[in-house]
């Protein structure tokens, strides 16, 4: 009866424990999604940047220096 017991109560341990890490898990996908999300925002704003910067240089009739 008391291995019984001792099993529940590992078991009854695991499931909290796995409760905790899906949790868990969940909030991480949640913070990675809007890094993510972050990220693509930003790279959109410097793509737009390097275009009104390449269309000024266009306008002005200079070129980007030679590296």
């Amino acid at each position: 009866m008391s291995e019984q017991k001792q099993t529940i109560s590992i078991d009854s341990y695991l499931q909290s424990e796995l409760g905790k890490l899906k949790y868990e898990n969940i909030i991480l996908k949640a913070q990675f999604d809007n890094v993510v999300s972050q990220n693509n925002e930003l790279q959109q704003k410097v793509q737009e940047l390097e275009n009104k910067l390449i269309e000024s240089k266009e306008v002005n009739g200079t070129k980007e220096p030679k590296i």
